[in-house]
């Protein structure tokens, strides 16, 4: 009976480090890129082939608006609905003061009306850092918050996997 108690000690403290171990990674990266979430899944072909459906991308947050400059890729909101966010590339400098800038998908032949509006300091969310190819698939099996958890375990791991040792 005690070998049994003292298993699922064992097993309920690994399934607890697991947690906390990912819940501090999540926040780190949090902190790190300066954003409510710095992971996103792109959801359209919009920047083929530089970003394809279902990769995951990291936007860094803390990068000033105003170092924002032509060929940068940038995740924002749509300036007529901000529950909708875009990842497109720097394509034009409209205004300098107050600073506004045009972009454009890398797919689309030119800008397409009602998305690629003139994008504020308001709109903006960061520049994508990162891409890591295809896991988007795992995160669309789970909503919010737990496809973050999904992310940041996975994450975790590739960060923590050459520090393990074998036993």
């Amino acid at each position: 009976m005690k070998k049994i108690n003292a298993r699922k000690n064992h097993n309920l403290k690994g399934i607890l480090i697991l947690v906390l171990g990912v819940a501090i990674i999540f926040l780190g990266f949090k902190a790190a890129f300066g954003t409510g979430s710095p992971f996103y899944v792109v959801s359209s072909g919009s920047m083929t082939p530089t970003l394809n459906i279902n990769d995951v991308i990291l936007v860094q947050g803390n990068i000033p608006f105003d170092r924002i400059k032509i060929g940068d890729v940038i995740a924002f909101v749509n300036p007529n609905d901000h529950g909708v966010f875009i990842v497109h590339r720097v394509a034009q400098i409209l205004n300098q003061n107050p600073l506004e800038i045009r972009t454009k998908g890398d797919a689309n032949a030119g800008s397409i009306a009602g998305i690629d509006l003139p994008i504020t300091k308001d709109d903006y969310i960061g520049k994508v850092a990162y891409v890591i190819p295809q896991i988007g698939y795992l995160a669309k099996i789970f909503f919010p918050p737990l496809n973050y958890v999904v992310i940041a375990s996975i994450m975790g791991i590739i960060v923590l996997a050459p520090f393990t040792r074998k036993n």
